[in-house]
């Protein structure tokens, strides 16, 4: 009976070699900053509208949660890119990672996302509104989960219903918490 053990003692990192896909280099942070901050001011605005029945809150609410999330997103990949590049720079290894661009990028990912859900709100009436932000919203997370898909090599239809289904959770539970928290007889 043979007792050689074959498995590998150690695991290698993949490397992908070739051209880098068009727009890949930025990726990460669009991803984080776009599809967070979208379906996160997406479920605020629903919640409010629901819960409130009232525009002006909506929009304070969504304008106020778009800004807090696109300076923390921003933040959270600064601090995330600057430690993976410490680290790298710590065993010797040289890193490319720029911890300002990646803070940058997903800001302004994340800030111009928060605009598609909130623009209804300043345009039609409430339940409209409503019903726009949840449309365009869901549509604009489709095109990043398509644009997603096409980089990475996955269908573009399953990425782009994966980045709809993640959207449409968030838009729902918060949906339900204006509902169960409904104030002043609200929508």
């Amino acid at each position: 009976m043979d007792t050689t053990d074959l498995r590998p003692t150690t695991i290698e990192p993949v490397r992908v070699t070739g051209p880098v896909p068009r727009g890949a280099g930025s990726l990460r942070e669009v991803i984080m900053g776009a599809q967070d901050n979208l379906t996160n001011v997406l479920a605020v605005v629903l919640g409010v509208a629901i819960g409130s029945g009232d525009v002006s809150t909506v929009a304070l609410a969504g304008l106020a949660a778009g800004v807090a999330e696109a300076i923390s997103m921003g933040g959270v990949l600064y601090t995330a890119t600057k430690a993976e590049r410490d680290l790298a720079c710590s065993r010797g290894e040289r890193s490319t990672k720029r911890p300002s661009r990646a803070a940058g990028i997903t800001f302004v990912a994340a800030l111009v996302a928060a605009l598609v859900p909130l623009a209804p709100f300043a345009f039609f009436p409430l339940r409209w509104a409503m019903a726009i932000a949840a449309t365009l919203s869901l549509a604009t997370l489709f095109g990043v989960g398509v644009w997603t898909g096409g980089i990475t090599g996955d269908a573009w239809w399953r990425s782009g219903v994966r980045f709809v289904a993640i959207g449409g959770l968030a838009a729902m539970a918060s949906a339900l918490v204006g509902v169960v928290l409904r104030t002043n007889g609200a929508a």
